[in-house]
């Protein structure tokens, strides 16, 4: 099994108390606590962020972080078959005192309106996110998982998911995971209704 394939089992095993769901968070005052305005694990992802609607990513919102976070990370993957994770997304080097990450960070390996973050590309690829475009009907689960780094990385912008997700995993003080379904729709609405909502 690759690295990242255990890096994905042991951070799912570990991220517990998301937003909306009870866990140990009431319990640690301490314990990390993470939300979104917008994903909704109880409803499906809004097709605003994937390829049905502006293809733009997530906003999320830390309210707590455990000592001695330097910074926040943020990785997106799905399941490509029964042990393989693909990673469409990853965003490292969030400083400290950015609580909030907006929506629609711009496709750049470095992110200068969130401090100098720094975004990670699919082989091949462009940095940044690539929106969610399965095949049409068939439901997948996607998960979005905000991390509290105990170091700054020096993993430069640009460089490949896999690198990016790594050097995540080896800094890693807290995460919490938002898991949510998403079912393209048979056909994508036109612009005008598209525009309408």
């Amino acid at each position: 099994m690759r690295r990242r394939d255990v890096l994905a089992t042991v951070v799912s095993a570990t991220a517990v108390g998301v937003a909306g769901c009870s866990g140990s968070d009431e319990e640690t005052p301490q314990a990390f606590r993470v939300s979104s305005p917008a994903i909704d694990p109880d409803e499906q992802l809004p097709a605003r962020f994937t390829c049905t609607g502006e293809g733009v990513s997530p906003p999320f919102a830390v309210e707590r972080a455990p000592e001695p976070t330097a910074g926040f990370a943020v990785t997106a993957s799905f399941n490509q078959g029964p042990i393989t994770d693909r990673t469409f997304w990853t965003l490292w080097n969030v400083p400290l005192d950015r609580d909030r990450i907006p929506a629609a960070l711009p496709s750049e390996a470095v992110v200068e309106s969130l401090g100098g973050a720094r975004q990670g590309r699919p082989e091949g690829g462009e940095p940044g996110y690539t929106s969610p475009c399965p095949p049409r009907g068939e439901p997948f689960t996607y998960r979005f998982q905000v991390y509290a780094l105990s170091e700054r990385l020096s993993v430069e912008g640009g460089a490949t998911h896999d690198t990016a997700a790594e050097a995540i995993g080896n800094a890693v003080l807290a995460s919490r995971r938002f898991s949510v379904e998403y079912t393209r729709p048979s056909s994508d609405p036109s612009p005008e209704t598209a525009s309408d909502g």
